[in-house]
């Protein structure tokens, strides 16, 4: 390359990178006065010292407290809460970095939906951290969502896009933070805060039924959870449907509740369902009047846990001590399994109407759907297609007899053989025309 052209490129370069350094500070100029800027705490919290977090939205207020080491949601007589919910919440605030500053003045919180609730139009959701003795430990205003735009196909049809970001601000504070958290779970719903664990009703070998009428007084039984039911004191005529049992028998397995009542509250009676295991524990499961879509319940746990295993008829002594040992281990965590669900004792739980009407069934409900019989030939209404109804007074007409059907007996014929031809039948003698009569001479 000759040198008059290294200058010339050197002369290129040089203009070039002029122009992309003044593109660049224009850039973070136009940036800056935008007041963006990244990576500072939105709330200095202590996050260790946080021992009562209030939910307010509107008119609503939701608090979530810290007993004995164990968050309690207050407005549920300090029923238990979702330790991984709560201490999320907590963590998330504490974690909580701007992504970019708002400059905008307070009359443009209302737009922003950062107004504290009950102060006026546009409020946000408010989050208030305590101590334990009530001390205040900061607050924070959620607002206007940072929505992610959908695509074409769901702006056509009115859609939009996902949540991405919030927009967040201190109380007492001017400075507004858009920050990459949504907060989309954060609300003042007691029920939504609880924790959901709940007592399983597993390997069922017994279901009685102690309803309000007759009907729905039965009870179901069979030796083990693989065996087969068997209806108590069934009639002759009456079968047992298994695939109707089996669905009754597995309701309480997987269980959950709606929510909670005070401990106080009164049932009225309406029915109790009792299950028996084959590790011999005995739910006792009282239902009351349905409440709109739910229907409250209390359950009385007991269990019948043997002390010491019983050896069996061939059993050799080299297995006893593992036998024993798991014997051990299994009754341990059984004991385990009713100390944690006698808790559930405690108080009225509200269940979905579509789980509990799966146990109060009436005792026809139970049984094998019967054929319909065929009545006899001449049975009056026996020939009247069903769903068909007569004329007051009219003689239904008898059912019509069975068509009458003829067999001609098979004709044996014998087999003809290949030494012995068949012999034709004579034919009939040909018979010749008669001749003409012969008339006299003269006529």
């Amino acid at each position: 390359m000759k040198g008059k052209q290294l200058v010339s490129l050197l002369g290129l370069v040089a203009v070039v990178g002029g122009a992309g350094f003044y593109l660049l500070k224009d850039n973070q100029k136009s940036w800056n006065a935008s007041g963006t800027t990244a990576g500072g705490k939105v709330l200095n919290l202590p996050l260790n010292d946080v021992a009562r977090v209030t939910v307010k939205s509107g008119d609503t207020a939701m608090n979530l407290v810290k007993k004995d080491d164990v968050w309690t949601v207050e407005e549920r007589t300090n029923y238990p809460a979702n330790f991984e919910q709560v201490s999320g919440l907590i963590r998330k605030v504490w974690e909580l970095k701007t992504v970019q500053d708002v400059k905008v003045g307070p009359s443009q919180f209302a737009r922003m939906e950062l107004v504290e609730p009950g102060k006026g139009e546009g409020a946000g959701t408010l989050l208030e951290f305590k101590d334990k003795d009530g001390k205040a430990l900061g607050a924070l205003i959620l607002g206007k969502k940072q929505m992610r735009k959908g695509d074409d196909a769901m702006e056509m049809f009115g859609g939009g896009g996902a949540a991405v970001g919030r927009h967040v601000l201190p109380v007492g504070g001017t400075k507004i933070s858009l920050v990459s958290e949504a907060f989309e779970d954060v609300n003042t719903k007691a029920e939504g805060w609880l924790k959901r664990d709940f007592f399983k009703v597993e390997n069922v070998t017994s279901i009685t039924l102690a309803g309000a009428t007759d009907a729905q007084k039965w009870k179901v039984s069979r030796e083990n959870a693989t065996s087969d039911w068997k209806l108590d004191g069934a009639k002759p005529e009456e079968a047992l449907d298994a695939a109707k049992v089996n669905p009754i028998a597995t309701t309480l397995a997987f269980a959950s509740f709606a929510d909670v009542m005070a401990p106080d509250a009164k049932l009225e009676d309406n029915a109790t369902v009792t299950f028996e295991t084959s590790d011999k524990f005995t739910y006792a499961v009282k239902i009351g009047k349905a409440v709109g879509e739910n229907y409250p319940i209390t359950v009385a746990i007991t269990a019948a846990l043997p002390k010491e295993r019983t050896p069996g008829k061939d059993e050799k002594p080299e297995d006893k001590t593992k036998l024993d040992a798991d014997f051990a281990s299994a009754q341990k965590k059984l004991e385990e399994k009713l100390a944690t669900e006698k808790k559930f004792e405690s108080r009225p739980y509200l269940i979905a109407k579509g789980t509990i009407d799966g146990l109060i069934k009436d005792r026809t409900a139970l049984l094998a759907e019967k054929k319909p019989e065929t009545p006899p030939a001449g049975t009056p209404g026996a020939g009247i297609p069903p769903g068909i109804a007569l004329p007051p007074g009219a003689t239904p007409p008898p059912r019509p007899s069975e068509p009458i059907s003829v067999t001609t007996p098979p004709i044996t014929v014998p087999p003809v053989t290949a030494t012995t031809p068949p012999v034709a039948a004579p034919l009939p003698p040909e018979k010749k025309p008669a001749p003409p009569e012969s008339k006299p001479a003269g006529q």
